[in-house]
């Protein structure tokens, strides 16, 4: 079940500092970003630019679920805050990363939740994205993936089965941009609020079942 959130509750205004590359205030979305010039190319059969693609898949998909969306650009060398997109080297797939010297120490501030041990989540360090252009099969798929990594940008968590979920996929979750990359839930807006009130990231459920874990280990090898 969706949980919901007073909107108009009295906290403690996080949102003033000009130190945030992305503030969330009254379902408005402002992130400063900076795109790789890698992702100035066009893939095949195309018109856009990799970066074109995957700003409007973020606009598109954050704005349907009720937010506007303000994408404001920079350049990486900027001093100002902001979010680089780059292009994946580490794995085969697209994910969302701290710098590295934040890694290690994020499960110390987050119960020791394993999500957090490359993308220590905060206000002000939120990460950079790195997209796979390799894997790229159309805009539409690409769009979807950006606005998924956007998410984690946001303070999401991922609700599939992934191994550092201990291949334990949320409940309810199938339709869900931080599953499928389908669309932005009730759910996934309500979390994304709450991470900007709070200042802490806002993870799915996840259980560790053994055998589970083993049956996934077997499947991805």
């Amino acid at each position: 079940m969706p949980v919901c959130y007073n909107h108009t509750m009295k906290t403690k205004d996080v949102y003033s500092s000009s130190s945030y590359p992305v503030t969330v205030r009254d379902m408005k979305i402002t992130a400063h970003i900076a795109f790789h010039e890698a992702l100035g190319q066009k893939p095949e059969r195309s018109d856009k630019t990799y970066a074109e693609i995957a700003a409007e898949g973020i606009r598109r998909y954050w704005s349907e679920a009720g937010f506007e969306v303000e994408l404001i650009p920079c350049k990486i060398k900027d001093k100002t805050p902001h979010v680089n997109v780059l292009p994946a080297k580490v794995t085969g797939t697209s994910y969302v990363m701290s710098r590295w010297w934040r890694w290690g120490w994020g499960p110390l501030r987050c119960a020791l939740h394993p999500e957090s041990f490359m993308l220590n989540w905060s206000l002000k360090n939120p990460g950079n994205i790195h997209l796979n252009l390799r894997t790229y099969r159309s805009e539409s798929s690409f769009m979807r993936i950006a606005a998924h990594e956007f998410g984690h940008i946001l303070g999401l968590g991922d609700a599939y089965a992934a191994h550092y979920r201990y291949f334990y996929e949320a409940p309810g979750t199938k339709t869900y941009m931080m599953n499928r990359n389908e669309r932005v839930s009730e759910e996934e807006v309500a979390m994304v609020l709450k991470a900007h009130r709070t200042g802490k990231m806002q993870y799915f459920p996840m259980k560790f079942s053994l055998k589970r874990y083993v049956n996934g280990l077997r499947k991805h090898r």
